[in-house]
């Protein structure tokens, strides 16, 4: 299944082997990526998240027409 090369940490029969260098670079932008899109979002929709602003306030759509 895995392929039994390189070095690797055997716990209770297991096997675990390192990544390859690639893996943990995409995984990390990856992860930065979704944290600025969290950061982002909560920038943008965390006041009607919490309950500070209605979600039809500051649209420029009066209820006077």
């Amino acid at each position: 299944m895995g392929g039994g090369e390189g070095h690797g940490v055997t716990y209770k029969g297991m096997t675990i082997h390192q990544p390859k260098r690639w893996h943990a670079v995409t995984g990390k932008g990856l992860c930065a990526v979704m944290w600025f899109w969290i950061l982002y979002r909560a920038k943008k929709d965390g006041p009607v998240v919490l309950g500070w602003r209605h979600p039809w306030e500051g649209h420029g759509h009066g209820h006077d027409h």
